[in-house]
């Protein structure tokens, strides 16, 4: 098995790294982006144009499982290490061929992002979150809040494989729980 990363555009430019105007510039920036992140794989470099990025359906976080025979086995719209994994595990258990884990995930895996995706954001310098925030209203906020709670949620938010139902049914009701203590909490004061 072989993972692959494609380096294809600054995802939210500003002050401290903007948009590529040259492809040396890009190879620069991809191989400071592999030594910062600390990515064992290999990087490879999409032109100036994103011809690669157009071709695979222009997303932010997509990922690809490519099987023996060369063909998209799974297609992720949004990059989630627990349901890779579940079709990784598929994958092989079919001899490496063939369709895994329904083919396609279109949920939009956004939890691992608020919790893992501040270096990131925050790379591009002030322009760089307002981008993300402009783009998505209240991305950035809950990315920076994400990042400070890391050291709380991570196991949580960033794990490699599913929750069990048990423990997605209790921390729902633990929400709950929480939300209603905290209204109650809140009207007192009135």
């Amino acid at each position: 098995m072989q993972f692959v990363d494609v380096f294809i555009r600054q995802a939210h430019p500003g002050g401290s790294y903007g948009a590529y105007h040259s492809y040396e510039q890009k190879m620069a920036s991809a191989r400071q982006y592999k030594r910062d992140e600390g990515v064992p794989w290999p990087v490879l470099v999409d032109d100036l144009a994103g011809t690669v990025h157009q071709s695979y359906g222009n997303m932010s976080d997509p990922v690809y499982l490519i099987d023996v025979a060369g063909r998209v086995s799974f297609y992720g719209m949004w990059t989630d290490a627990a349901t890779l994994r579940q079709a990784i595990d598929e994958l092989l258990a079919q001899g490496g061929r063939g369709v895994a884990a329904g083919g396609i995930d279109q949920r939009p895996h956004l939890v691992a992002s608020f919790f893992d995706g501040w270096r990131g954001v925050s790379r591009g310098g002030i322009g760089g979150v307002l981008d993300y925030e402009l783009g998505v209203p209240g991305g950035a906020t809950l990315t920076f809040l994400g990042e400070q709670t890391k050291p709380l949620l991570r196991p949580l938010a960033l794990r490699t494989t599913p929750l069990p139902m048990a423990a997605k049914l209790g921390l729902g009701a633990g929400l709950v729980a929480g939300a209603v203590l905290g209204v109650r909490w809140l009207r007192r004061g009135d």
